[in-house]
């Protein structure tokens, strides 16, 4: 008789390392209120169709916290013999010997790698199991990996929920399980949105609660963050199809660059320019005044322009390449965006990719600007 699969080293491993994480930190519980728990998240047609009560939520979570993916075996542990699993901090920049700068370098911008990494995080809960800040880093590392790159959520959640240091995160898987419910009550706690790129603005108007996330937005503006906060109310309005309001949104962004020190001020500036401009052709885009063809334009990214092809055929699109850019921490932006793109034929409703919201933007303008260059 063959043996188990959980007897082979490999799915043992998996086993280990949640062990050693489970031993090492409890899970963190998340409240309910007495009516939220038996309640679930009402269908809304701009939010996803997939509705699940907490129930189910937390039983999905569950059962991938102690299972492991489908690759697992037909993944090999891999990784330079020179890195320093107990993840100390070095004294200078070195991807071959600090894990997280590995992750960084090698992994993140690799889709190819993406299992790969994900599994020697797995490997250095293993051997870390007297190493608390260790194992609180390499869970925070989980939770990005299976949420941002492999879009696991599931199994995001579980490490999210471990660690507890990314209540935005957990949120956002809540959300991707389909429970707005499990997602509000952490959002709800939130005051404001401290968030870099505005996350918690996109994440309600995700959920089809776009008044509110256009308030915090302004609640934003209003604190002295203005360029970002009105770009995420920017790219929230062209999610929904307001398009007017999108633009009036853009902007205002623009009209407020007058902090040349702010976080990410040039990009974000670039970004409500290249706004602007894609956000004039979105409402009078026309597949069938399209002829048959390949059409290239670019927008502004994360670290610079970030250039598409677009191939249209019969009124339809066909294909959605990025075929140039400079990112490092797309995540799934890439995929997910363009085959976003391609399913809906159409701008309208493309979710930018969560963690990946810049890029994800950045596909979508210079997607709609390369279409508007082609119609007649």
């Amino acid at each position: 008789m063959n043996a188990p699969p959980f007897a082979t080293p490999i799915t043992s491993h998996w086993l280990v390392s949640c062990l050693a994480a489970a031993i090492a930190i409890p899970m963190l519980a998340v409240v309910p209120s007495a009516s939220a728990a038996t309640t679930p998240a009402q269908p809304n047609p701009t939010t996803r169709p997939v509705i699940r009560t907490r129930a189910q939520v937390d039983a999905l979570i569950a059962e991938a916290g102690q299972t492991p993916p489908a690759w697992w075996d037909s993944v090999q542990l891999n990784y330079p013999p020179t890195l320093d699993l107990s993840w100390r901090k070095t004294p200078n920049w070195d991807n071959q010997r600090n894990v997280g700068q590995f992750i960084w370098d090698i992994v993140d911008p690799n889709p190819g790698r993406w299992k790969e990494g994900a599994k020697l995080v797995h490997h250095v809960l293993s051997v870390n199991k007297d190493n608390p800040e260790a194992i609180n880093q390499a869970m925070q590392s989980l939770s990005h990996m299976y949420a941002h790159l492999l879009e696991d959520y599931p199994r995001a959640a579980f490490w999210a929920r471990k660690h507890g240091r990314d209540p935005i995160l957990l949120a956002d898987c809540y959300w991707k399980m389909g429970s707005k419910v499990m997602a509000t009550e952490i959002l709800s706690r939130i005051n404001g949105d401290p968030t870099r790129n505005c996350t918690i603005v996109k994440l309600w108007s995700d959920m089809g609660e776009l008044d509110k996330a256009l308030r915090i937005a302004q609640q934003e503006a209003d604190r002295g963050r203005p360029v970002v906060a009105y770009l995420a109310a920017a790219d929230a309005c062209r999610k929904a199809g307001r398009y007017p309001q999108a633009l009036a949104y853009y902007e205002k962004a623009v009209a407020n660059d007058n902090n040349p020190r702010a976080t990410d001020a040039k990009m974000n500036t670039e970004r409500a320019r290249a706004g602007i401009e894609a956000i004039k052709v979105f409402d009078s885009l026309n597949l069938a005044r399209i002829p048959d063809g390949q059409y290239k334009a670019s927008s502004y990214a994360f670290t610079g322009p970030l250039e598409v092809t677009v191939t249209v055929k019969s009124g339809r699109i066909e294909a959605v390449r990025v075929t140039k850019h400079t990112e490092k921490q797309f995540y799934s932006s890439i995929t997910d965006t363009t085959g976003q793109i391609i399913r809906k034929q159409s701008l309208k409703g493309v979710d930018a990719t969560s963690g990946a919201t810049v890029t994800s933007e950045a596909i979508i303008q210079a997607t709609g600007k390369a279409l508007a260059s082609g119609m007649k």
